[in-house]
């Protein structure tokens, strides 16, 4: 394969602009770009110096030719398209969730898996330099035989107007949006598969307001920051299906313990933590806040981490702009060699959606369930 790798992407939203930005600091010929909204596909080509516009996939494939096809679409949506694009022999990456259930998911690995091209998923937190740095340090023995597992998210979002995030159908909801990346991260640091679990699912928010029609997911939070404490309770209601939020206890298959706890509208000590547990201490990963060790009896321990936001990388946005492009890079590797790299693919996207089907089942029937 030449080594300017063309790429198409699939939607034209908040995800979109993050692809097209991590292929383009990959490397790669910005190929085409597929919305079912035109004008929004029209912006973004303009914004990248796109050269097509394409009003279906189909188009998609026979005018950009690309050798990889990403998809940036709303969850269901990505079962078919990934289907499409591999059936043409491309390469894909999908973002996450992968798909809206596990069965979704294994039919899509088993397509690429066939036909034999090389696939990623979209969980960029793996190539966060302070959780890579946690998994070497957990591989060196740091905290000793791993024991326990804590992650917690208390995100403090605003209320929003309704929009597919609030809806279950559209693969909305905290699990399958932000627990996906949790969920892999945690089985990326242990090198482990969950194998049993007891779940539950929060429904907090049984109704939003109506308001305007979000397709940037971005359009709905800056709508949501602008109306925060303004009194919409004479403004029209629309049902909340999907959770928000969710609280897991696991056992991996190592017999290491596990508890999981996000919430997308509370406010805790820390929007995202991660405390890996072990004989000989803890390490903990806080998002901006840095990466920290404590012994047993002993005080927190800062470890500096270069690329961290915490240690001054930069802006937020920019450190996971930086993810994307780890990503890209590692898959455009695979591609141009056909070897995998370390990089998150469809496989890991149908193990975290084993576990996803697994904690809404134990929702339902309020028992522990095998993954």
């Amino acid at each position: 394969m030449n080594a300017r790798v063309r790429v198409a992407v699939v939607g034209a939203g908040w995800a979109g602009g993050l692809h097209l930005e991590g292929f383009r600091r990959a490397g790669a010929e910005l190929a085409g770009v597929f919305s079912r909204t035109r004008g929004r596909a029209e912006d973004l080509a303009a914004r990248f110096e796109v050269p097509v516009v394409a009003d279906s996939l189909g188009e998609l494939l026979r005018r950009a030719r690309p050798d990889v096809v990403s998809i940036a679409s709303l969850p269901p949506a990505h079962h078919a398209q990934v289907l499409e694009a591999v059936e043409a022999g491309c390469h894909v990456l999908c973002d996450k969730p992968v798909a809206l259930s596990a069965a979704e998911a294994e039919e899509m690995l088993t397509a690429a898996t066939k036909k034999g091209v090389q696939h990623a998923s979209g969980f960029i937190w793996r190539g966060d330099p302070g959780l890579s740095r946690m998994r070497d340090l957990i591989r060196e023995g740091r905290v000793g035989q791993v024991r326990e597992v804590h992650s917690t998210c208390a995100l403090g979002g605003p209320l929003m107007a309704m929009n597919w995030i609030y809806d279950e159908a559209a693969g909305g909801g905290g699990l399958m949006q932000h627990g996906t990346h949790v969920i892999d991260r945690l089985r990326w640091l242990l090198d482990a598969e969950f194998a049993e679990l007891c779940g539950r699912l929060s429904h907090d928010v049984r109704t939003a307001p109506v308001g305007p029609a979000f397709h940037n997911t971005l359009d709905a939070f800056a709508w949501a920051r602008d109306n925060r404490g303004n009194d919409l309770a004479d403004a029209p209601r629309a049902e909340v299906t999907a959770d928000v939020g969710y609280d897991v206890l696991a056992e991996l298959t190592t017999g290491v313990r596990v508890r999981l706890w996000e919430s997308t509208h509370l406010t805790g000590p820390a929007e995202e933590e991660v405390t890996v547990i072990g004989d000989e201490g803890a390490l903990t990963w806080g998002g901006s806040d840095g990466l920290t060790f404590r012994e047993p009896g002993g005080p927190a321990q800062s470890l500096t981490v270069d690329g961290m936001s915490g240690s001054g990388a930069t802006t937020r946005h920019e450190v996971g702009l930086r993810r994307w492009e780890r990503l890209t890079t590692a898959f455009l590797t695979s591609v141009r060699t056909g070897t995998p790299q370390d990089h998150p693919t469809l496989e890991d996207g149908w193990h975290v959606a084993r576990i996803v089907d697994a904690v809404k089942r134990s929702h339902t029937t309020r028992r522990w369930e095998e993954v």
